[in-house]
């Protein structure tokens, strides 16, 4: 038997005509008609991030293992982390002539970032190195290296527009010289950031990094030794890359896979049909659904999952379903009504629907937050147990 996990990030919503509700996606209704649909409360507290949203997904999210979203960043762009080594995830942004905060993501523009990540990297302050490489859009991703360096420290990063950077703050004794060298690269960031020439043809300079997710290296058992299972992942972001490589999932590199609502859909599917003739479990991540949410974007949300129902479909008419389960869910919602107060990651337990052979179909014919609601009801990392033991059980 073999696995398919398809995570469309932020595809649920909220209110009653989501776009996953008015989306046209036979495709994805027919393996609904034919297969189970549920939710899935995957236990965000205080913060709605991706990373957990994913290891969590995958059967293998734990508190005590748990490295912080800095550190699985920067896996996927670094060749090497060492154990002492303190990554950071960040924001290129805006502030304005009084310092305080214009736009959280510099207008989503990647003019020059490229170039301003290597500007930084290779900076050195009370002799600590650093190393700065640009990650997806107008993230960056940050790695200190150098003696008496914590991870107990506050981000900077303020959530808000209109007020100043927060000061980086020591949460133990211990911590106080990595807050007072953040803060000191924080503000080389932005007296150097500020005289490029790139920056004075930007609508929003990126002109300083809002750093927060600040994590180090921790091992856990790989996903093949938590479940027997090969494993890949097919990706454009790399927070889900580095999620892959922390559990020794193997990635598969896509051309034109961005991370964007232009990514190449066409060639990440066919990535798809080609590895499920090599490993027992493929995790397919799609990002788009999350950008048109962040966007505000609801009604191109809507038609960016009927362009993935397309590329589904014709996946589907190539696959032996006889063997293979299909399980398609998302991380989080994501809310894209511009008429939506507040941050757009949302709590709510997350839609599912799993289909195959061996799976025993619900009365339910659609898949949508509501239909889904009417469902089974998981929590925390039994989806994928709930799977396989709905498999043992239909063999047994």
């Amino acid at each position: 038997m073999q696995y398919l996990l398809i995570v469309l990030d932020g595809a649920g919503d909220t209110g009653k005509q989501t776009p996953l509700f008015l989306a046209r996606k036979p495709w994805m209704d027919k393996l609904a008609e034919t297969g189970v649909l549920g939710t899935l409360d995957i236990g965000y507290k205080k913060d709605v991030n991706s990373d957990v949203g994913y290891l969590t997904l995958l059967g293998c999210f734990d508190e005590n293992t748990y490295p912080g979203r800095g550190y699985l960043e920067a896996l996927a762009v670094f060749d090497e982390i060492r154990e002492n080594d303190i990554c950071i995830r960040g924001n290129f942004a805006t502030l304005d002539k009084n310092g305080n905060v214009l736009d959280r993501r510099a207008g989503r523009d990647e003019t020059g970032l490229e170039r301003f990540c290597e500007l930084l990297d290779g900076l050195e302050i009370d002799g600590i190195k650093f190393f700065v490489r640009k990650s997806s859009g107008h993230r960056v991703v940050i790695l200190m290296r150098g003696e008496r360096l914590s991870d107990m420290v506050s981000p900077n990063d303020p959530m808000k527009t209109g007020v100043p950077l927060f000061q980086v703050k020591p949460k133990s004794p211990e911590a106080k010289f990595t807050a007072s060298v953040l803060n000191k690269f924080v503000y080389r960031v932005s007296q150097t950031l500020s005289k490029q020439p790139e920056n004075k043809k930007r609508k929003y300079p990126a002109n300083t990094i809002l750093i927060r997710n600040i994590g180090k290296r921790k091992t856990v058992k790989s996903f093949k030794e938590r479940f027997g299972l090969s494993a890949c992942c097919i990706a454009g972001i790399n927070i889900a890359k580095g999620v892959a490589k922390f559990l020794d999932i193997d990635i598969i590199p896509v051309k034109g896979a961005t991370g964007m609502p232009d990514t190449n859909l066409e060639g990440k599917f066919k990535a798809v049909e080609k590895a499920l003739k090599k490993y027992d479990f493929v995790w397919l991540h799609i990002n788009g659904t999350d950008i048109c949410s962040h966007n505000r974007q609801p009604e191109k949300k809507k038609e960016f999952i009927e362009k993935i129902d397309m590329c589904l479909g014709k996946l589907l008419e190539k696959l032996n379903l006889e063997e293979t389960v299909i399980i398609i869910t998302c991380d989080h919602r994501t809310a894209s009504s511009p008429s939506f107060k507040g941050y757009e990651h949302l709590k709510d337990p997350v839609p599912f629907l799993v289909s195959g052979s061996r799976i025993e179909p619900d009365e339910k014919k659609h898949f949508n937050e509501k239909e889904c609601e009417n469902g089974v009801k998981l929590q925390g990392n039994e989806l994928l147990e709930w799977v396989f033991e709905v498999i043992k059980n239909e063999r047994s």
